[in-house]
């Protein structure tokens, strides 16, 4: 059975998402409260070195780590769409997010700085299956 890529990598994530639930909670290092805002006009990141991409999706990942973790029912909500079939993944987190998009906001405040990151080193930076998501919708 040949797979492609994106096949691959939804796995991958559905795997990194399955050790969030399993080690979500004894991760949780940084509370939500002192998660980053996105950098503001004139401040946007122009390092893109590996370092550089590799601390934004650290920081990013650690902070969708622990909203995840302070809000359990996106966090189960958003671990069922990614068990899903790679098929219905992107409109699955398109139906949640559009009855839920307080959640949206907040989580798109947190994957802000790897989705500008991406889009101004013209690379793909995406540290959780969410920020593929959102960058998606």
């Amino acid at each position: 059975m040949k797979m492609s890529e994106k096949t691959v990598r939804r796995g991958l994530y559905g795997m990194f998402a399955g050790g969030l639930l399993a080690f979500g909670s004894a991760a949780i290092v940084i509370p939500v409260v002192n998660a980053q805002p996105a950098p503001g006009p004139g401040t946007e990141p122009t390092d893109c070195s590996i370092s550089s991409i590799a601390d934004t999706s650290r920081t990013v990942s650690e902070s969708t780590s622990a909203y995840l973790a302070s809000n359990p029912d996106a966090n189960n909500a958003l671990t069922q769409i990614v068990t899903t079939s790679p098929a219905d993944v992107t409109q699955g987190f398109r139906t949640y997010f559009a009855e839920n998009p307080k959640v949206e906001t907040e989580l798109m405040t947190i994957n802000q700085p790897a989705i500008d990151l991406a889009s101004q080193c013209g690379v793909q930076v995406a540290p959780t299956p969410i920020t593929e998501a959102l960058t998606d919708l």
